[in-house]
């Protein structure tokens, strides 16, 4: 872990309240792993707590995060232009344990995608063969479509039907015979709940996100889990089975 002044390179929209923001590092990206994570101080005297952002690429001495405003402090995070400094600590967490030579599935939910991009360009340099599956609200918040398809076989889900498998993820799985030897997510806490449950006694690995304030285990305010795992620390990367099934 280290501390630095990032540089914005640029910050754009992507989709829906979406934004892709590229940052120069000078270690950060060295130390980086996917399913870790950066937490950024706002350039904002009113703004004391840090945003803990999933790494979504990275890229010799960059990275970049894709965000979803949903609130105050990803609002201002939206408006900075490039050439813009933002002080950072990072890389933090836990991240995916990569195998190599298997079939991979792997499922992402909303913001959940963006950190399984990296891990999936991983992932198909092992000789893995990935089964991807993305799961949106709607067309709109669609992202990352063509750079998943390039790396395996993509099924894209969205809760209105307006492209896609009409549903969610799980609607998708129950409906669809897929054969694995390992699991991947990222999403909301519904869903990867749900993928513990039906996929217990199988290989696999989930990214939780949590409010958190200090990032690193000292304030215990990401906790989860009857033994009280500390998902900046223990995690954001679990694995199956650990927070609620059976260890």
């Amino acid at each position: 872990m280290v501390k630095e002044n990032l540089k914005v390179i640029y910050n754009k929209q992507i989709a829906l309240d979406t934004f892709e923001m590229k940052l120069e590092t000078l270690n950060m990206a060295s130390f980086a792993k996917p399913g870790m994570f950066i937490n950024i101080s706002l350039n904002d005297a009113s703004k004391l707590l840090k945003r803990p952002i999933s790494i979504c690429q990275i890229d010799n001495n960059h990275l970049i995060i894709t965000y979803k405003i949903n609130g105050e402090g990803t609002k201002i995070l939206s408006t900075y232009q490039s050439g813009t400094s933002l002080e950072a600590i990072g890389p933090l967490g836990n991240g995916f344990t990569l195998v190599e030579n298997k079939k991979t599935l792997v499922v992402g939910g909303g913001i959940g995608v963006p950190p399984l991009l990296e891990l999936s360009r991983n992932l198909k340099k092992l000789g893995n063969e990935l089964v991807i599956i993305l799961a949106f609200r709607n067309k709109e918040a669609m992202i990352y479509l063509d750079e998943f398809k390039k790396l395996g076989e993509v099924a894209v889900t969205t809760d209105d039907g307006s492209f896609g498998f009409k549903g969610n993820a799980l609607d998708y799985l129950h409906n669809n015979n897929i054969e694995f030897d390992t699991l991947y997510s990222c999403g909301p806490e519904i869903l990867l709940k749900k993928l513990e449950e039906k996929y217990q006694g199988f290989e696999g690995y989930l990214s939780y996100e949590a409010r958190m304030a200090c990032g690193v285990g000292l304030c215990h305010g990401c906790v989860k889990g009857e033994k009280h795992y500390c998902v900046c620390t223990d995690g954001p990367v679990f694995k199956l089975g650990v927070i609620y099934g059976e260890c």
